[in-house]
């Protein structure tokens, strides 16, 4: 049995790096325990990889453009897969090291194999006990299946497996409109896939901004995507010709595709003895509060594995992992400190990308604010226009009696980039009146930002007077 320390990390993806860097920058003495590779499922098989291939497809896309903008690129521009794959896995090898040599550096002891809870304060790990003052459960999530017959089938992928196709499937179908089906819906069809996005309910992304979430249905309809809503998969079947059939219920019919993305995520805490400690859990997550303490004082948990009692988390966002390693490390440390989902930016790394952070005008309105609305369409930015991207919005919202900032939601080039400026704001508790002080440079969406700020008031240079 090793030495108690003052850390135990088990799983080093997004959050579970954090908090043990976080730990061991305040004088902790930290172990850190990965099953598969250091990096976890975000930097090795889901952002950092679908990233990659969503680069090479936004330049195939631009090359496809290159006539609006005065170039004559000559052939239609093909996919290499292979030299796509060898720059991913390149970056992906450079990620891992660097993740291991920064944890290595900082002293926290690293040790292979899955753990399993045996005391609040222990694990057993290939027959080993480690124990420490406290627990930071960072496991992540897993793939799970739809309850869809045949979904099991050949053919039928997750994100895991899609990120590592070796040829572009002919003909797509994406189930789900999770910001990553989104995100790989576009870069295949960008790359040449036939592509149909079937979505159970009424809106795709319904997490996001209503408006944006409409525009970007229209985006992606006029790109040439089958969008189906409020449509159910009944089931997939093996057709005669070795193609797969997605049947859709209530008679709608079928589709005939040769690859289908089914892509749901489920918190990674079975198998881990965690019930056995007397963790609350609920849906496979570990319910925590505001300081990322589970019902154990010496446990707690961290990233898509955890439920915080407060904030918008049903989606999963290693950046809001990566926060709550912080948070939970500085708690282990003696520091309280509190997490705090207002300001975490959520993004889609689509052509354009859209982001957002803070509340819609639904959700404010439903928590009893009365909201003033700026909006700016980016088809009257200029820099929209130089590149050839105006399809996009970007909205402010506002409370009426003091000005502050409640949300924004922003669709169009560098929106990702764009949308950590409002995130920085929000954390100053600046209002909508100081946002448009701002002076942004020239040309640039910025302007556009500046410019839904300044609508708040109805003050914007560039729309037309109400």
């Amino acid at each position: 049995m090793s030495g108690t320390q003052d850390l135990i990390v088990i799983g080093a993806g997004s959050g579970g790096f954090a908090a043990a860097i976080r730990a061991a920058q305040m004088g902790g003495a930290v172990t850190v325990i990965e099953q598969a590779q250091y990096g976890g499922n975000c930097m090795n098989k889901a952002c950092i990889p679908t990233k990659v291939l969503m680069t090479s497809a936004r330049s195939m896309a631009a090359i496809r453009k290159a006539g609006r903008y005065g170039i004559q690129a000559g052939e239609q521009p093909q996919v290499e897969m292979e030299a796509l794959h060898e720059r991913k896995d390149v970056i992906l090898e450079g990620l891992r090291m660097g993740t291991e040599q920064l944890l290595a550096d900082r002293g926290v002891r690293l040790v292979e194999g899955r753990a399993r809870l045996i005391a609040p304060d222990s694990v057993e790990v290939n027959g080993e006990r480690f124990s420490a003052r406290c627990l930071i459960l960072a496991t992540g999530s897993v793939p799970a299946q739809y309850p869809i017959e045949g979904i099991d089938r050949p053919g039928v992928i997750g994100t895991e497996e899609a990120v590592e196709l070796r040829a572009i499937p002919r003909r797509l179908a994406v189930l789900g409109s999770q910001h990553w089906d989104l995100e790989l819906a576009q870069c295949f069809h960008l790359m040449g896939s036939e592509v149909t996005l079937i979505e159970s309910g009424k809106r795709l992304l319904p997490e996001a901004d209503r408006e944006i979430s409409q525009r970007l249905g229209k985006m992606l309809y006029d790109a040439g995507i089958t969008i189906k809503r409020g449509v159910e998969v009944e089931a997939i079947r093996q057709a005669d010709d070795g193609a797969l059939a997605i049947t859709l219920a209530g008679g709608k019919g079928e589709i005939a595709v040769d690859r289908v993305l089914a892509s749901r995520r489920l918190p990674n805490s079975t198998g881990l003895g965690l019930r056995e400690q007397g963790l609350e859990i609920t849906h496979g997550a570990v319910l925590v509060d505001e300081h990322m303490r589970t019902n154990i004082p010496s446990i707690y948990a961290i990233g898509d594995v955890a439920r915080p009692a407060t904030g918008n988390t049903e989606s999963m966002w290693s950046h809001q992992a990566n926060a709550e390693g912080i948070i939970a490390a500085e708690n282990v440390m003696g520091k309280p400190t509190r997490m705090d989902y207002g300001p975490v930016p959520r993004c889609l790394y689509t052509w354009p990308e859209i982001a957002w952070v803070g509340l819609t005008e639904e959700q404010a309105e439903a928590q009893g604010f009365e909201v003033s609305v700026g909006k700016v369409p980016t088809a009257i930015n200029p820099f929209a226009m130089i590149l050839d991207q105006t399809a996009g919005l970007v909205k402010v919202i506002a409370s009426k009696k003091y000005g502050k900032i409640l949300g924004a939601h922003i669709m169009a080039p560098g929106a990702v980039e764009l949308i950590n400026a409002v995130s920085i704001a929000m954390l100053s508790e600046a209002t909508a009146g100081e946002l448009m002080r701002l002076v942004p440079a020239h040309p640039a969406i910025g302007e556009a930002l500046v410019d839904a700020a300044m609508d708040v008031e109805r003050r914007s240079l560039h729309l037309p007077e109400w």
